[in-house]
């Protein structure tokens, strides 16, 4: 766009191939390389903005656009699933779909006007490669404001760095980040939230610094997306630690190391060993845990009723599952009993004393001991009628509850917070 309309503001309507047509508000003052992130139904697009000066025209006039944008678009969807219009009323906010970011260089026609060329860069998690002789040219003259940090581009005319000035930057960013991220590695999702800010501040402020700089020939393509890469696993940083945890015993730290992102920076990583063995990065970034399946014995009690005369029949369902007999009575109640069943598996538990309770169950995959839960596909759930004990001397109570749905049964049940959960 031209200087005029950058000083001013503006907004462009453009469209991609890959994600139909867009909208994009240019704040006044901006300046050339700013990055303007943008929120789709397909994710969260950077667009990179281009300052030129004013040309005249020539004399037979601007040719016509090669393609126009059409008037409306929509992103292609499963076949389970409606189209989504790419410019809805109130866009929702963007989930991280775990696929690394691509790149792609696209010149879009819609931005054609007397006096001006606009450029379109878009990052999205839906393309998985790059698929232009431009994807590299990321890093671009200017600074833009992001999620409240400033990213800074290398000066068009900035001289490249030599091999070893560019390995000993490589060496200082790894340093710096390597002090505040591994304090993520924490016993526990408060301390993960409490370490998280500073982690992502100085992963963004390494990436801003390796984005300033002018790469050695040869490394131009693997270091913009690297800078690109680390800034967005400042993000997810910052967003897992703000992020309700669907399984409150997963390791949020697990969360990150197993994200798209940090899977992308290894990549990244792995490229510039190739350009050259001196440009070594990510020695803070461990390789990503895979996924367990612990799982407890049937019949294990997690915690174990006694006292009483009761019994608790359970037949399982599908999932592993803790269930739990929490008191009725009391402002925050805690369960008196929880035991371990195995999917498909019965256990009948014992020495439940008198009085009156309320069944939750918490079925998974994954069973960490330590944070007394599961770590994967979780969900929290509590019997809507309660259950009465109760001891003579000739009989006591005993229940039988059956976790698998089925025509004909008589008892309802109610998700449940997983925060709320009582433990």
């Amino acid at each position: 766009m031209s200087p005029a309309e950058a000083a001013a503001g503006t907004m462009k309507s453009v469209w991609s191939p890959t994600h139909g047509a867009m909208n994009v508000v240019v704040a006044p003052g901006t300046v050339d390389g700013t990055v303007v992130w943008i929120t789709t139904p397909g994710g969260q697009l950077a667009v990179t903005v281009r300052v030129t000066e004013p040309f005249p025209a020539p004399a037979s006039g601007y040719p016509a656009p090669a393609f126009a944008a059409p008037a409306q678009a929509t992103v292609p969807a499963p076949a389970t699933a409606p189209a989504i219009s790419t410019a809805p009323a109130t866009p929702a906010a963007p989930r991280r779909n775990g696929r690394r970011t691509a790149f792609l260089g696209l010149g879009i026609a819609a931005l054609l006007a007397v006096g001006c060329i606009g450029v379109v860069r878009v990052a999205s998690g839906d393309d998985s490669a790059d698929t232009s002789a431009n994807a590299a040219d990321v890093s671009t003259t200017g600074t833009g404001d992001r999620a409240g940090g400033t990213t800074t581009a290398a000066p068009a005319d900035a001289a490249p760095l030599s091999p070893q000035q560019y390995a000993q930057l490589l060496a200082a960013s790894d340093g710096a980040i390597k002090a505040t991220f591994s304090k993520l590695n924490a016993s526990s999702n408060a301390a993960f939230a409490k370490a998280a800010p500073a982690a992502a501040t100085s992963i963004r402020t390494e990436a801003d610094k390796l984005r300033a700089a002018a790469p050695p020939a040869g490394a131009e393509t693997v270091h913009a997306k690297l800078a690109q890469e680390l800034e967005s696993l400042g993000d997810i940083v910052e967003e897992t630690a703000g992020t309700k945890q669907e399984c409150p015993a997963a390791s949020p730290w697990t969360t990150v190391l197993q994200s798209g992102w940090a899977d992308g920076l290894r990549t990244d990583v792995k490229d510039l060993a190739t350009e050259n063995a001196s440009y070594k990065f990510g020695s803070f970034l461990p390789a990503a845990p895979k996924d367990q399946n612990r799982r407890l014995t049937n019949g294990t009690y997690v915690k174990r009723a006694s006292g009483g005369l009761g019994h608790l029949k359970i037949e399982n369902g599908a999932d592993d599952t803790a269930i739990s007999l929490v008191p009725v009575k009391g402002k925050k109640p805690k369960p008196i009993m929880t035991v371990y069943v195995r999917s498909k598996g019965t256990f009948t538990a014992k020495g439940i004393k008198d009085g009156t309770y309320r069944v939750y169950t918490s079925s998974g995959k994954d069973w960490n001991a330590g944070r007394k839960g599961f770590t994967r596909d979780c969900s929290f759930s509590k019997f809507d009628d309660t259950f009465k004990f109760s001891t003579t001397a000739t009989s006591s109570t005993i229940w039988t509850i059956t976790l698998t749905p089925m025509v004909g049964g008589n008892a309802s049940t109610s998700d449940v917070d997983p925060d709320a959960f009582p433990q």
